[in-house]
């Protein structure tokens, strides 16, 4: 802190005797003039003038590197340049009515030699001026960026591993059915059934899934879903599936519809039917869920009630940003789940 408070009121005057001492250097030499021969008083009016003026100056930067850093969000070029292109037309403009002020106290005109040796030595020492200021803030931003680039890309390659690890395991699972397959008795036809039923739904998410699907792959997935959860529903179940004919090679991301099916069956209850409806209406999709639920007291004890959901949510936030409109409504006796998504 000393040596800051100490550098905060030398620096002016450091500055102030390289610029009055360079300016007279480039204007005299040729002239064959020697301006420490002139009486002192001139040279002490000059000296003091820029002394004063890189004092206000040294203030004024000071404030205008302030404002900056409190709006400042990312360093970039183009907001580097900007700062500097300020700070100079700054000095070209301030410089003049300080030039002509000295020029009258001392008596001496001003004409245009004096005007531009004035504004290229003050603006090129202005110029180093403000990076000494501005460095270390310049440098800290350099750094601070640096680091955060380095942890996104840190947690790019975490969220490679965790996807690799994710998707191992639906693999390992895979393949273990398999043989789990070959060694039930051809005779057990229902647990084969159901084997390969899952097996079905797994090679989807292993093999079928890009960025995007046709909506009847995904529909396709429904069904072999629907097919899986028969064994477990009780005789009483009631199904009812419409899947639009039209809904065939529009792309969607996958998925998607799956969690609210999930859903229905999960939490069905009371009269157990659940209702499935996939339409296209207006160049997109409506994709609607409705399922019994038991009593209200018995589905507030389930805390994780439309977890699912809210992740589905999520999801849709980033894919189809603006694009969608997701909808829950529970009634007394059914809870109902409508996607829309625009093509």
């Amino acid at each position: 802190m000393r040596k800051r408070n100490a550098w905060f009121w030398i620096s002016p005057v450091i500055f102030g005797l390289l610029v009055m001492t360079t300016i007279r250097l480039v204007s005299d030499v040729p002239q064959e003039a020697k301006f420490w021969e002139r009486p002192l008083v001139l040279n002490l009016i000059e000296i003091i003038s820029v002394i004063v003026i890189f004092y206000l100056i040294q203030f004024s930067l000071l404030y205008f590197i302030k404002r900056q850093k409190a709006k400042e969000t990312r360093l970039s070029l183009k907001k580097l340049i900007t700062e500097y292109l300020i700070v100079t037309l700054s000095g070209i403009l301030i410089i003049i009515p300080f030039l002509y002020l000295v020029h009258f106290m001392t008596g001496d005109p001003v004409d245009i030699d004096d005007l531009v040796i004035a504004e290229i030595m003050v603006t090129l020492f202005l110029v180093i001026y403000y990076s000494i200021f501005r460095g270390g803030d310049l440098l800290q931003a350099y750094v601070n960026q640096k680091t955060l680039t380095q942890q996104i890309k840190n947690t790019q390659m975490e969220t490679e591993l965790n996807f690799l690890k994710v998707q191992f395991h639906p693999h390992f699972l895979f393949n273990a059915l398999n043989a789990i397959y070959f060694q039930i008795d051809e005779e057990n036809e229902a647990p084969r059934k159901s084997i390969e039923q899952l097996s079905e739904l797994l090679r989807y998410q292993l093999y079928d899934i890009n960025q995007t699907v046709m909506i009847e792959q995904e529909l396709k997935f429904i069904r072999n879903y629907i097919a899986f959860q028969k064994v477990r529903m009780p005789e009483t179940f009631h199904l009812s599936v419409r899947f639009d004919p039209q809904l065939n090679v529009q792309p969607i991301h996958p998925l998607l519809l799956f969690p609210l099916v999930e859903n229905a069956y999960k939490y069905v209850g009371g009269d157990y039917w659940i209702k499935i409806e996939a339409l296209l209406k207006k160049g997109g999709l409506s994709f609607t869920v409705e399922n019994s639920i038991p009593e209200i007291a018995q589905v507030t004890k389930n805390k994780n009630f439309g977890i699912g959901l809210e992740n589905l949510q999520r999801r849709l936030n980033l894919l189809y940003p603006d694009k969608y409109t997701f909808e829950t409504k529970k009634k007394d006796n059914s809870f109902i789940t409508n996607l829309r998504i625009e093509w």
